[in-house]
């Protein structure tokens, strides 16, 4: 009779910890089919990534290639992000990735843009397709490499955006030296 419990909680275990991955998965999978346009907090699909952690920056990475079009707009693009683009902007909610560092090229200018708002001069690297394996090949390379020096800092209540106390978001990952 212990061996069928013990059974059954190992795997009533396993069943749950896969699932999870999965559901963090299918939530990433699911970003290209979201009906928000901003990164508010109506959207809620991103800010459940978000609220997943550093589970979800291998699954992220993994993204980080994905042309397929969102409804997601940011001001430094004239036309929609892509899911790469989106999953870029989750990983720096998430963690912080040096740019840098990461990719080995000084982004250090700003411009505006027609509505008035400075753009970083690492967006002109990240919104061209062409780059993007390069940029995933980076970022997977940083991380895998500097992983273990990333700790988790809790955002104190008052340095919670609304979007990170609606979402129950209060850690974040700062890669230290």
């Amino acid at each position: 009779m212990k061996k069928i419990i013990s059974a059954t909680l190992l795997l009533f275990s396993v069943t749950i910890s896969y699932g999870q991955k999965v559901d963090i998965k299918a939530m990433i999978d699911s970003l290209q089919f979201s009906r928000a346009d901003t990164f508010n907090c109506k959207a809620e699909i991103y800010w459940r990534i978000v609220s997943q952690g550093k589970e979800a920056i291998p699954l992220l990475i993994d993204k980080l290639t994905d042309t397929s079009l969102t409804n997601f707009r940011f001001h430094c693009k004239k036309t929609k992000l892509n899911v790469g683009e989106v999953a870029h902007f989750l990983l720096n909610e998430i963690a912080y990735f040096p740019a840098f560092l990461v990719t080995k090229i000084q982004f250090d200018t700003f411009e505006l843009d027609e509505t008035g708002q400075l753009c970083w001069s690492f967006y002109n690297f990240l919104f061209i397709n062409s780059n993007k394996p390069r940029y995933q090949k980076s970022v997977r390379e940083w991380y895998d490499q500097e992983k273990a020096k990333y700790k988790a800092i809790k955002i104190s209540n008052k340095d919670q955006t609304e979007c990170q106390k609606q979402f129950r978001i209060d850690t974040y990952y700062r890669w230290t030296e």
